[in-house]
């Protein structure tokens, strides 16, 4: 049974957004400006991972009362990578998974280092980026009972400019603006207390960060599944079912959270027309690609065909407001999904 949910309040309270002006710039009416960067890189990607075709799907958010034009919303496999280092397919501005302490050079999540990286390659803009941190530091902390940090996983996020000056802007291989949202702690672990991962914890992150950047002017956004955190191995749980039962049922979680909190942010889109989630395409051929040929590659194929068909599911059930549980997908993710 599909279990509905009211929507979320997109306001965090305890977050502090740093984008007043983002500097992302808009132009002429608010009309729809035909393909963008996230369609070129998901057209893109099609082509070059055919055989993934399965895990790409799109779905349309109707107009708003600020914004007289649909959006799309566009799941694939691929790289994030591809989105930052392709200016055809760079974004306005994406959402980044970061750490409980807003500690950019930490080892976990590693997705981060999608961005910083790169931001390391533009000294000024990285001393931008880290005097906004600073600033975020001094402010109170939300002090949630028994969750230590400058943020909480899943819940609490903080929104960047690159750089923030618009006289000191650069080309460089990163969006104008991004949103960083904790997904873990600065040394990992996280992968080991389910109950952080919650979909409506996610959700209130992602809606949040979406609504920041969109009343920045963003008319394009990317973000990676956020929250996976499938690529550690789980030490300490009893309903531990293997480490791909895990992959595949963490990533249906975290697409769930994220198509809920898109669902959230849509009643007041204003700029958005278009948001990317990219599913790792590495990821996905770590846990089905096997040989050519024989018993073991159809019986992979079958399983990756599943487990793209609930993935699917979980983004058409978040859009229309309704949390994914572990009797909409078959096979066992009860430890997962049926969190309360």
């Amino acid at each position: 049974m599909l279990s509905p949910r009211p929507r979320q309040a997109c306001a965090l309270i305890a977050t502090a957004f740093a984008l007043a002006s983002v500097g992302v710039a808009q132009s002429g009416p608010s009309t729809p400006l035909g393909p963008g960067p996230v369609a070129a890189m998901f057209a893109a990607d099609q082509k070059r991972n055919a055989v993934r075709a399965a895990s790409f799907e799109t779905a349309d958010l109707p107009a708003s009362k600020a914004a007289a034009f649909p959006a799309r919303v566009y799941l694939s496999a691929g790289d994030l990578e591809r989105a930052f280092d392709r200016s055809e397919f760079r974004p306005d501005a994406a959402i980044v998974p970061t750490n409980t302490e807003l500690l950019i050079t930490a080892p976990q999540p590693a997705t981060q280092r999608v961005l910083i990286s790169r931001l390391q390659k533009q000294a000024e803009v990285l001393r931008d980026l880290e005097d906004q941190i600073a600033t975020r530091r001094k402010q109170a902390s939300p002090g949630a009972a028994g969750e230590p940090g400058l943020l909480r996983i899943g819940i609490d996020a903080f929104a960047v400019q690159l750089p923030r000056s618009t006289a000191k802007a650069v080309n460089g291989s990163f969006p104008k603006a991004a949103c960083l949202i904790a997904t873990d702690f600065p040394k990992g672990t996280a992968i080991d207390r389910r109950e952080l991962y919650a979909q409506d914890r996610v959700r209130k992150g992602v809606a949040a960060c979406l609504e920041s950047l969109d009343t920045a002017g963003a008319r394009s956004v990317v973000l990676p599944l956020m929250g996976a955190a499938s690529s550690e191995t789980q030490k300490n749980d009893a309903m531990f079912e293997g480490q791909r039962a895990l992959m595949e049922c963490r990533l249906i979680n975290s697409t769930a959270g994220i198509a809920l909190g898109i669902h959230d942010y849509a009643a007041s889109r204003r700029s958005l027309r278009e948001i990317g989630i990219v599913q790792w395409d590495r990821e996905i051929d770590v846990m089905f690609k096997v040989p050519a040929g024989g018993r073991a590659a159809q019986s992979a194929e079958a399983a990756y065909r599943t487990y793209a068909e609930q993935v699917s599911g979980a983004l058409r059930r978040g859009l229309a407001g309704e949390k994914t549980i572990s009797s909409d997908i078959s096979g066992s993710c009860n430890a997962v999904l049926d969190i309360k």
